[in-house]
């Protein structure tokens, strides 16, 4: 499957820090501080490592140096070959999704414009168009939600079959240095924002004695749970 393709050819002069091939593959694992865009576009948006490949066959993923040695089982080449067998599920059903329906969707509703067109009176066929153009709308947004759960129950597959490779336990607890890692590197990264979230949090006490009321209302209702959204 093509996994962020641009990416790819951006280590073509550069040396992987570590091979591995199985199966006809090939993935190769670079360090992603040697690439400074790179770095500063994948840890902007809070992933540490990213995939690539242009053809399905040759991978290459981008690890931030930190968090690789951190994490290093989570990129042994049983680990990474259950990644790949989920890019290639990615791809068998958006291939399917696009060959069984989407296309045959399209197909459909142009042939029908074009006889409606042509065979009904102008008024009548506008509003027949309008109508085979709102199905087709809707049937592929349906088709787009069903690859999407498609997509996500492989990931899941994906997560427990590493989950059982690594064991619960200590794959819990590279979940832990993970969250952990991420968080020291972020606190590192920004500082100051810190600092001054610190101080306008030091800072509401001093607001208008009339406002104590409703701080203590709204303090003595109970905490709600928010379920957290589930990042590649």
């Amino acid at each position: 499957m093509r996994v962020n393709p641009k990416l790819f050819n951006v280590a073509d002069k550069s040396t992987p820090i570590e091979v591995q091939e199985f199966d006809g593959r090939k993935i190769e694992i670079y360090s992603m501080n040697e690439f400074n865009a790179v770095k500063e576009e994948f840890i902007n948006k809070g992933k540490f490592a990213a995939w690539a490949s242009t053809d399905g066959v040759n991978y290459r993923v981008y690890v931030e140096d930190g968090y690789y040695n951190e994490l290093k089982p989570l990129y042994s080449q049983p680990i990474n070959k259950i990644w790949v067998d989920f890019w290639d599920t990615c791809e068998s059903v958006s291939r399917k999704m696009t060959y069984r329906a989407i296309i045959p969707i399209t197909g459909v509703a142009l042939v029908l414009c074009v006889l409606f067109g042509t065979l009904i009176p102008n008024e009548a066929s506008n509003w027949l168009m309008i109508g085979v153009v709102v199905v087709a709308f809707v049937a592929m947004l349906f088709c787009n939600r069903l690859t999407k759960k498609k997509i996500y129950d492989a990931n899941v597959s994906s997560v427990d079959m590493i989950k059982k490779h690594l064991g619960e336990k200590n794959f819990d607890s590279l979940l832990d240095k993970q969250k952990q890692y991420m968080d020291n590197y972020y606190d590192a990264l920004y500082p100051e924002e810190e600092e001054e979230a610190l101080e306008n949090t030091l800072e509401a006490p001093n607001e208008e004695d009339s406002k104590e009321e409703v701080v203590q209302e709204e303090a003595s209702k109970p905490v709600e749970k928010v379920e957290a959204d589930k990042n590649e």
